[in-house]
């Protein structure tokens, strides 16, 4: 019995946090990172791109002409595949990324952010979007990339990268 009042404390708490980022406070210029993951094994720091690199790539073959495409919560990549397959969808897109002259980009996820209803959602219609970093070396700072894994559109290539051929 403890044990079910917890969870169901534990649910409650989530639900609050969730209505309270969705305040109507003035936004910062990134949203606030809900939850994030590090790992270690033997204490080597393993990373995301570590995990996804083996995931393999997906064919884009479309750019977006929006230039917030895919680096707004308001504009995420719609990769679809819920829980089932979005995160291998989201490491394939990642993969297929390249910087503007074609050469390498570098991600790590960031967490999840961006309350917002969607009736493809298992948790009652609540969902989050999320968010990886991009770094391209030897071109600016790093852009914050989002993905929404309960829609599906068209998967474009944002404005200043590019994609393997």
């Amino acid at each position: 019995m403890r044990a079910r009042q917890f969870i169901m404390s534990a649910g409650t708490v989530a639900a609050c946090f969730l209505l309270l980022s969705c305040s109507s406070a003035p936004k910062s210029a990134q949203p606030a990172v809900l939850s994030g993951i590090s790992s270690t094994a033997g204490g080597v720091l393993i990373t995301d791109e570590m995990i996804g690199r083996r995931r393999g790539e997906m064919k884009l073959s479309q750019a977006s002409t929006d230039p917030s495409y895919a680096f707004s919560e308001q504009a995420p990549v719609l990769i679809g595949g819920g829980f089932g397959s979005g995160s291998d969808r989201t490491y394939k897109y990642l993969n297929s990324l390249r910087g503007p002259n074609g050469g390498p980009i570098k991600y790590d996820r960031i967490g999840t952010c961006c309350p917002f209803k969607s009736a493809n959602s298992p948790f009652g219609g609540e969902a989050l979007l999320d968010v990886y970093q991009l770094s391209i070396p030897g071109v600016g700072a790093p852009k914050r990339i989002y993905f929404n894994w309960y829609e599906t559109g068209n998967v474009l290539i944002p404005v200043g990268l590019s994609a393997t051929p």
